[in-house]
C-alpha cells in the first residue's frame, strides 16, 4: 500500500512539473497553461498588423506557479492594445492580473510580454468599448497592455 502510495505522489508530481513547463494551449472556453511561440524582444510594439478584433491568448501567473491561459479578443486604438473581460468577478485571469499585472499574449505564432492594466475610469472605458464595437458596459471591464 505504501508504494502504491509513493507512486501516485511522484506521478502527481511530475504532473505538476509537467503542467509548469510544457505548453497546453487554451482553445476557445478551455484555458490552457503556457503558451508556446516566438518571443518577440521589443518594448514598444506597432500594432498597425492588427484587424479590427482580433483573437488572442493571454498568459497570466498563478499563485501556485502553473500559467493561466486564455483565449479571448483585443483591438487596437489610439496604437494601444485593449482586452475586454466580460464577467471578469466570476473570472480566474483578471484576479491573477491583480495580483500580477505581467502577462504574455500570444498573437499569431508570437509572443508578447506585456502588463495588463485595468481601465478603472468609466469615463475612459467608455469609448474604448464604443472604439470596439462593444456598447454595452455592464460587466465588461477593459484591460490595457502596456510595456513592462
Amino acid at each position: 500500500m505504501q508504494r502504491v502510495a509513493g507512486i501516485l505522489i511522484a506521478l502527481l508530481i511530475v504532473a505538476y512539473v509537467a503542467a509548469i513547463f510544457i505548453p497546453f494551449a487554451p482553445d476557445e472556453q478551455r484555458p490552457g497553461t503556457r503558451l508556446a511561440g516566438e518571443l518577440v524582444d521589443a518594448a514598444e510594439v506597432d500594432w498597425s498588423f492588427m484587424t479590427e478584433q482580433t483573437k488572442i491568448w493571454v498568459e497570466t501567473k498563478t499563485w501556485y506557479f502553473i500559467p493561466h491561459s486564455v483565449t479571448t479578443v483585443s483591438w487596437v486604438t489610439d496604437g494601444e492594445l485593449y482586452v475586454p473581460c466580460g464577467y471578469c468577478d466570476s473570472k480566474r485571469w483578471p484576479k491573477n492580473v491583480d495580483r500580477d499585472p505581467d502577462v504574455r499574449l500570444k498573437i499569431g505564432d508570437k509572443l508578447y510580454e506585456r502588463r495588463a492594466v485595468r481601465i478603472t475610469d468609466p469615463g475612459e472605458a467608455r469609448p474604448l468599448l464604443h472604439a470596439s464595437g462593444l456598447h454595452d458596459m455592464d460587466g465588461i471591464a477593459v484591460f490595457r497592455t502596456d510595456p513592462r
